[in-house]
């Protein structure tokens, strides 16, 4: 079970989350995220103290140490091992600021004292209430990573090996509680695993142990077939499968990473995502189950610009797209969707707005000699039809541009992967929820029965 920092407040959540753990008979890992909002206040107090700010760099570290020892007074336990991790805190943040500068891995050190300190603060309020537990860190537990600091991968064959021999023998008798969001590389040295690394601790974790299931807590009902925002009948899905939970978390679903999907699928290790305030509901089950629906859910992206380059210097010409896609990826530019003309004269990508700009002089200094013109369509939002029903289905296509054109909505990109699972397309900005509802519409979304 994994319990998401946005469960996570203050000491009314810990005593719930520890009142409902006991509750639970079979036997179980917990994995733990930071209190809410205390992971963006580390990342502020590296900043601080990287930049020499003696004065704001105080303030956060008191703010940090008053709010763990405060929740830890009101649950009635020692705070020795919290007191501990805040004074190893504030003399590598002493540090820092003396040299007046950091690094990726002194970074990642600091961002994952969040976890640590929940999680100590969950396992000694569960050892008050007579329950065997023990905190480890994610290194500790066995996750190893590689060097990529900030959003490092997990090195899984490993990590198996390591967390089985290292939580198995543990789970005869006692609860660990183990943090989520952190490993450790071959050294030894503390990474993250980038966003949504706590739910990525607990598949790994999960499905490294064979367990029955999967259950990541948080703030939602589960997945549902659109944002509940855009379209008011839209639906909790009761199952998903692997392929569409990742097309769907591309598109924000749930603020997920699709990564954390990665070790659960050679396993079949079933995931199981829930509202930890609306226990009642079962929330949506993540498996191998193919769906029968031909559509399930539709996802919108917004923020989103379209980067063109023309020019008949590009026909016949090979390796254009190559250059292109290096010098976007030579600068860490994301490309969200592709799309080529068959003439070969333009290629068309789907980028981060507040990544356009830059593209685009990138593109224009090293490549400009090759395009007649760069261009940038500005405020657009991307839309997908998701799910693998629609495989081998004839017309979806002509159903999904049908519903948007009858609402007056111009398609102005649109892409389909060969394995069938969506088909996504970018309008203006301003028509990005009426297209989505518009294809909720369509395929009865509200209607919909797992």
């Amino acid at each position: 079970m994994k319990f998401g920092g946005s469960i996570l407040e203050g000491s009314r959540d810990f005593m719930e989350i520890s009142d409902y753990i006991m509750g639970q008979s079979e036997r179980k890992v917990v994995v733990i995220s930071a209190i809410k909002g205390v992971t963006d206040s580390l990342l502020k107090l590296h900043n601080l103290a990287a930049s020499g700010d003696e004065v704001n760099t105080n303030k956060v570290l008191s703010d940090l140490e008053e709010m763990h020892l405060r929740v830890c007074e009101e649950l009635g336990i020692r705070c020795d091992d919290v007191r501990k991790d805040l004074d190893k805190l504030e003399r590598i943040v002493r540090g820092m600021l003396y040299l007046g500068e950091s690094t990726p891995r002194i970074r990642d050190l600091i961002a994952s004292f969040g976890e640590n300190l929940s999680g100590k603060i969950l396992a000694g309020l569960l050892r008050e209430k007579g329950v065997n537990s023990r905190f480890l860190t994610g290194g500790e537990a066995g996750i190893v990573t590689d060097e990529c600091y900030g959003n490092a991968n997990p090195l899984i064959k490993a990590t198996r090996i390591y967390l089985r021999a290292r939580l198995l023998p543990l789970l005869e008798d006692t609860v660990p509680v183990v943090a989520g969001f952190s490993g450790v590389t071959m050294l030894g040295k503390v990474t993250t695993l980038g966003r949504g690394g706590s739910d990525l601790t607990a598949v790994l974790v999960g499905s490294s142990l064979s367990a029955r299931e999967v259950c990541l807590w948080t703030d939602v009902d589960g997945l549902m077939t659109a944002d509940p925002k855009v379209v008011r009948d839209a639906r909790v899905l009761k199952n998903v499968s692997y392929p569409e939970a990742i097309e769907m978390a591309h598109f924000g679903a749930k603020r997920m990473n699709p990564r954390f999907l990665e070790p659960a699928m050679p396993t079949k290790t079933p995931i199981r995502i829930r509202n930890f305030r609306n226990r009642e509901c079962e929330g949506t089950l993540i498996s191998e189950r193919p769906s029968g629906s031909v559509v399930r859910a539709i996802g919108m992206k917004k923020g989103v610009s379209i980067l063109t380059v023309r020019g008949a210097r590009m026909v016949g010409r090979p390796g254009i797209a190559h250059m292109l896609f290096r010098v976007l990826g030579e600068s860490h530019i994301n490309v969200g969707m592709i799309s080529q003309s068959i003439s070969e004269s333009d290629i068309s990508v789907l980028l981060d707005s507040r990544a356009a700009e830059r593209a685009r002089g990138l593109v224009e200094a090293r490549l400009g000699t090759l395009f007649r013109e760069v261009l940038i369509e500005r405020d657009c939002a991307a839309v997908a039809a998701i799910g693998s029903g629609m495989r081998g289905i004839p017309g979806v296509a002509a159903r999904v541009f049908r519903a948007v054109a009858e609402r007056g909505i111009n398609v102005k990109m649109i892409a389909q992967g060969s394995s069938e699972l969506s088909i996504s397309f970018v309008v203006n900005g301003s028509d990005g929820e009426e297209a989505v509802r518009a294809l909720h519409e369509e395929f009865e979304l509200s209607k919909i029965e797992d």
